[in-house]
């Protein structure tokens, strides 16, 4: 079996390269499209985003932790789970559709919603559950890289102005299709062929056993996305493109996060099965790892924030530093939810997860309710932080319970490195960014390694998991 670090290094690497030609993409469309067509853009996506959650609803989740724990069950249960996530994605694509006719915006907005429609439905055949359960990355990372490098060809060369906005969501729906071709392809051999007929018996069962993560997923979209959605139907598109510039960003950022919880989880749920007493190392070791990952970026774009946006954005979207120097702090956040969240779900504790989820998203809900109004972009900035904020306490609360995460006095170093970095960045903070990032970047690493912040038994408990 292959060890998690050779994992996470096979699905970090393909996560940043297909995260690099996704930011890429983000800059070419933002510039292309001008602030009031990115606008339009992020709010038919976010749409898109709750469709593509309801066409999951927790089946891959379930996948994935079964094939962890018995891979011979992998063809049965893509027979299930496949056709299964293909009829929820033709309930979902119609409810799309739908509201694209009776929400009172401008045609292209509707013309973009019935497009990324589209796209749900091709989203709903991709295999990576099976791969990430048989901890067999190298295929996901490629899929992720030819998506998102496909999708970066097709933008560079179909959207030249914004005119071209509904060209977009077919440039999206033609790549996530040969993404989904190479996890394809890459079944057969290692799986057997898929099963040549539906298998509907299960189904049943199935949305049983998926039905709490899936509930959770849907509050957790409807979280995440729920600024997006707000600033679209209420504020001006320039408004809602300021804030998707801002949340691009913080969206790269989360390949950390992807990385993060799509390596933990099948691991954790082998630690529970085959070494139960060592689960309280396994969580300690991760939250030191968090930390060192996740602070040194939220410093670095707390402090850099204007310029950043400027570079890659252009000048016209240099406003949206306030609400960069909030959002970016979702990111530790997150990771953090993920680490508790999926070691419940490994534990088989979904009803208090969803619980949990629940009463999270709701507090949120009301926050960005109030929020937005009032302060528009930076309004919905402050919600989605102090929404998730709200969520790692009850996560937090229910992972205590269930285990005591081992911890040390190096696991501040962390913080303290940041600290260090954080003023070498804040005195340069006048020169080119590339060199600011440099140097900050070199502080923080020397002064992790000194501190002692990630060791080599921390990277070795991980691969004798």
């Amino acid at each position: 079996m292959r060890g998690p670090v050779r994992n996470a290094g096979f699905l970090f690497a393909g996560e940043a390269a297909s995260r690099v030609f996704g930011f890429l993409t983000t800059a070419v469309l933002a510039r292309r499209l001008g602030v009031d067509g990115f606008g339009q853009i992020g709010f038919a996506a976010a749409v898109m985003a709750y469709g593509v959650v309801f066409t999951d609803l927790g089946l891959t989740t379930v996948g994935t932790r079964s094939v962890a724990r018995d891979r011979s069950q992998a063809g049965g249960l893509v027979g299930s789970v496949v056709p299964l996530r293909l009829l929820l994605s033709l309930v979902a694509a119609a409810a799309i559709v739908l509201i694209a006719l009776v929400l009172p915006k401008p045609a292209p907005v509707k013309w973009l919603l019935v497009l990324y429609a589209g796209a749900v439905i091709v989203q709903s055949v991709i295999f990576e559950w099976v791969f990430i359960g048989a901890e067999q990355m190298g295929f996901v990372s490629l899929s992720r890289i030819v998506t998102n490098s496909g999708y970066f060809v097709l933008v560079l060369f179909l959207v030249r102005s914004p005119g071209c906005l509904l060209l977009v969501p077919v440039a999206f729906g033609i790549a996530t299709a040969m993404g989904a071709l190479v996890l394809l392809v890459a079944y057969a051999p290692r799986f057997g062929p898929p099963p040549p007929r539906f298998r509907l018996t299960g189904w049943r069962e199935l949305l049983r056993s998926a039905g709490p993560i899936g509930a959770a997923s849907l509050l957790t979209q409807l979280h995440v996305n729920l600024g997006l959605i707000l600033l679209g139907l209420t504020a001006t598109f320039q408004q809602t493109g300021i804030y998707n510039s801002a949340y691009r960003l913080v969206f790269f950022l989360m390949t950390l996060d992807r990385v993060f919880y799509t390596v933990f989880f099948p691991v954790v749920s082998r630690f529970l099965k085959d070494q139960p007493t060592r689960l309280a190392e396994l969580v300690g070791t991760a939250m030191r790892m968090i930390l060192a990952l996740s602070v040194p970026f939220c410093v670095g774009a707390f402090i850099l924030a204007r310029p950043i946006l400027g570079l890659v954005f252009s000048t016209g979207y240099v406003g949206a530093f306030p609400v960069l120097r909030i959002l970016v702090w979702f990111l530790p956040l997150s990771m953090f939810n993920s680490l508790a969240g999926y070691t419940l779900l490994a534990a088989g504790n979904e009803r208090l997860f969803l619980r949990n989820t629940a009463i999270g998203v709701g507090a949120a809900v009301v926050f960005n309710l109030v929020a937005i109004p009032l302060a528009g972009s930076t309004g919905a900035a402050l919600a989605i932080v102090a929404g998730e904020a709200g969520l790692l306490v009850l996560m937090g609360r229910s992972l205590l319970a269930m285990v005591r995460p081992k911890l040390e006095l190096r696991t501040v170093a962390p913080l303290v490195a940041a600290a260090a970095m954080a003023v070498v960045v804040y005195l340069l903070r006048g020169m080119n960014v590339f060199g600011c990032v440099g140097f900050g970047a070199l502080t923080y690493s020397v002064f992790l390694l000194l501190l002692r912040g990630v060791t080599a038994d921390d990277i070795g408990l991980a691969r004798n998991g």
